[in-house]
């Protein structure tokens, strides 16, 4: 297993490296920090960012689609920029698109998208970057049920199959999930390693990179976990307050 894949999700922040978005480990100048500024001060806080997700994902169910009206002169108010309002950790299913599931057009949300919805060392410098030079004041890490992922992971935990070298990046971060997922006794043992490998990943990287930490210490940043059922279309966030959402938080 590569070393990235080893230092993110064995134990926290190496604090030896250089900190994730700093020019020596990613190569990414603070370009956006000075333009993005004034959005920053009049931006969604982590909370508002959120109630527009779940406003999205409930219009989106309703079939209120906004998307039909989007065309391409929306994107001349983007060219000097963006200020999207959440990242989105995101599996590359597709039928999964964080676009139509949460109603949000251009500029609204920058999408990380790979088989499992985990993270590498590339794909938390974009994070990071997202944070720290487009001041998104939102992650949230969406699984979904019916992940085959998961499901590959599951299978290689049972014995069914052996682990396929070529895929060995994407199934070994998702294991814990299912180990997790096992000895809870959960009824649904499927959705449960769905819903503890979101948990897990959105629980990383709140201590990935000191940005990050520093961003949600400050209440810039909220980062939570959730699951888009794929018989509903619906997006559950997991482990929110109850008076945070009326979106059926709790278990998928």
């Amino acid at each position: 297993m590569g070393g990235y894949m080893g230092w993110l999700w064995g134990g926290g922040r190496d604090k030896s490296r250089p900190t994730t978005g700093s020019t020596g480990e990613t190569g990414l100048e603070p370009v956006a920090a000075k333009t993005s500024s004034a959005a920053a001060r009049t931006g969604p806080t982590p909370k508002e960012a959120l109630a527009e997700l779940i406003a999205g994902n409930e219009a989106f169910l309703r079939g209120e689609n906004n998307l039909g009206h989007i065309k391409a002169d929306d994107l001349d108010e983007l060219q000097g920029g963006q200020n999207p309002i959440a990242t989105i950790v995101g599996c590359a299913d597709s039928r999964t698109p964080p676009t139509i599931l949460f109603n949000q057009g251009f500029g609204r949300l920058f999408s990380i998208r790979v088989a499992g919805n985990t993270v590498d060392r590339r794909g938390l410098a974009s994070i990071v970057y997202a944070v720290k030079h487009l001041n998104c004041p939102l992650v949230v890490v969406m699984g979904h049920t019916g992940c085959g992922a998961v499901a590959a992971a599951e299978a290689i935990v049972d014995g069914k199959v052996p682990l396929d070298p070529s895929l060995e990046e994407m199934i070994v971060p998702i294991i814990p999930a299912v180990l997790d997922a096992r000895r809870s006794g959960a009824a649904d043992m499927a959705v449960r390693a769905v819903e503890e490998n979101a948990r897990r990943v959105a629980d990383k990287l709140k201590v990935a990179d000191a940005s990050l930490a520093d961003a949600i210490d400050a209440g810039r940043l909220k980062v939570v976990a959730a699951v888009k059922r794929m018989d509903t279309g619906r997006v559950v966030f997991l482990d929110l307050p109850s008076a945070s959402t009326d979106n059926g938080a709790g278990h998928a």
